[in-house]
């Protein structure tokens, strides 16, 4: 038997047990609020251009995580290394009264226009219109790493062999050679701010921009210049 008076001290110590917990739950930062602090950041941080295709989701925290509540914003900063890419990783901490940080992981995705095999090709192929589809995707990354338009590979070729009906990346092209081992070349060297043309002949091949061996065929001296368009390339005099 109870005795008279135990139900209200029961009652009582019940609601203050109430309060204390609920004291503490709301002295526990969301993991909710510490992923969009991420999130957010990475999306102001994207070109305005890439913003509006991009999607964005911070991975779920460890349930066991108990971050005192920050009584201020949270700040959010690339972790040290990290850049805009698949997937990366955002700093994200307090500096009001319970300062802390927190590596916060981030994948980043984006939904974009663009262009596939609709056959598998092979290493050194150059694409043309029936080569390719337009297909709508969600491709790791940023929208401007995936081929939108064969404008985008103009001049240039497979260096990698690529499968059927995956979005073509920028990074499996590589310029094609406008110069070729044997051919015939004119060196072009300034000098003085006159510029001075000889014979020469291509020992390698080469891309615009790139470096070649070329020999002069007067002095038959071999040295490396750079190529300027299919005919010419570049040296500097020593």
């Amino acid at each position: 038997m109870f005795r008279r008076g135990v139900p209200a001290l029961f009652l009582l110590a019940l609601t203050a047990a109430c309060r204390l917990a609920q004291a503490q739950l709301q002295a526990v930062e969301d993991p909710a609020r510490i992923a969009a602090a991420a999130e957010h950041f990475v999306l102001r941080e994207l070109p305005a251009t890439s913003r509006a295709s991009a999607r964005v989701r911070a991975a779920a925290l460890d349930a066991r995580l108990r971050l005192a509540r920050c009584n201020g914003p949270l700040e959010a900063a690339w972790s040290p290394g990290a850049v805009p890419s698949a997937r990366t990783t955002v700093r994200v901490s307090c500096t009001g009264s319970a300062a802390w940080r927190i590596n916060v992981p981030v994948t980043l995705r984006s939904r974009v226009e663009a262009l596939v095999l609709v056959a598998p090709a092979a290493r050194g192929a150059s694409l043309g219109d029936g080569d390719v589809a337009v297909k709508t995707v969600l491709v790791d990354g940023l929208a401007h790493l995936y081929i939108r338009s064969l404008d985008e590979v103009a001049g240039r070729h497979l260096a990698r062999a690529a499968p059927a009906a995956v979005p073509l990346q920028a990074t499996w092209f590589a310029a094609d050679n406008i110069i070729r081992r044997g051919q015939a070349v004119t060196l072009v060297a300034a000098v003085d701010g006159v510029r001075i043309r000889a014979a020469g002949r291509a020992l390698s091949d080469g891309a615009a921009h790139e470096r070649v061996r070329v020999q002069n065929l007067s002095s038959l001296k071999v040295v490396e210049g750079i190529v300027e368009n299919d005919t010419e390339v570049r040296v500097t005099p020593r």
